[in-house]
């Protein structure tokens, strides 16, 4: 592989080389610099792994295991992979990919602890999507977090929810999980507990999976006690009766 990539654990990655070998493409595509690397990993099976980058963010990585050892037949099988990568990035709309890369960049700072850089990605989100709710429920959070301004923060997360309930044609694959993350969170900043749990909870009911809802209700001192309190939390026996429950909104 002639690139050269400095990267960690984060979705960001620095492209320090010019130089493209077959399996590792520059494109622009509508203004915008997408990356596109194909390389192996793994060994019987071989999982053949092409990972799409937008100016530099992470956003999209598509993935296949093989058994098959013949080098030829094994170059036949990259090749197809990352000239299928190339004609997705070529066909699909741009705006897309860039609100995903936004997106992705927005969560990597808050989870650094980056509130301020994370603001400002999110005013410049919003200055190409000024009607996104998601952005505008994360622009929300962080107008309590960097500003300090709490009630303008639950006003701009409660008023994305609000827009997004009212929708007439709700998406069942939308992430409502995360508004009411963002609204629990601010509702921290101001402490009201209360209506953090709340929040908190209503999120959970979406995604009884999302670890960052749980962790807020767990930082509150309100983290549901296990079915069979004698077994871990890990154990079968409470995670999945527990995730079946609160999907019906038993527990």
């Amino acid at each position: 592989m002639i690139v050269k990539l400095n990267m960690g654990k984060e979705d960001v990655v620095n492209i320090i080389s010019r130089k493209f070998s077959d399996f590792s493409t520059k494109i622009e595509h509508q203004g915008k610099p997408f990356y596109i690397i194909t390389d192996l990993h793994g060994s019987e099976p071989v999982t053949i792994k092409t990972t799409i980058y937008l100016e530099g963010v992470h956003i999209e990585t598509l993935k296949i295991t093989t058994s098959v050892k013949e080098k030829s037949e094994l170059s036949k099988l990259i090749d197809s992979q990352h000239g299928r990568a190339i004609k997705k990035v070529k066909e699909e709309e741009p705006a897309n990919k860039t609100r995903i890369a936004y997106f992705r960049e927005i969560k990597r700072l808050i989870k650094k602890g980056e509130l301020s850089r994370a603001m400002d990605a999110t005013g410049k989100a919003l200055t190409e999507f000024p009607e996104d709710l998601l952005l505008i429920s994360y622009h929300g959070y962080l107008t309590s977090t960097v500003d300090k301004d709490y009630d303008k923060g639950l006003e701009i997360c409660k008023k994305a929810i609000k827009r997004l309930t009212d929708s007439e044609t709700p998406d069942t694959d939308f992430p409502y999980s995360l508004f009411y993350l963002n609204l629990g969170r601010t509702y921290v900043m101001s402490n009201s507990k209360k209506d953090a749990i709340e929040a908190f909870r209503k999120g959970l009911s979406f995604d009884p999976k999302n670890r960052e809802l749980a962790s807020g209700l767990q930082v509150l001192g309100m983290r549901k006690r296990p079915i069979f309190p004698t077994l871990s939390r890990s154990n079968p026996l409470n995670k999945y009766p527990g995730i079946i429950l609160t999907k019906l909104k038993i527990r």
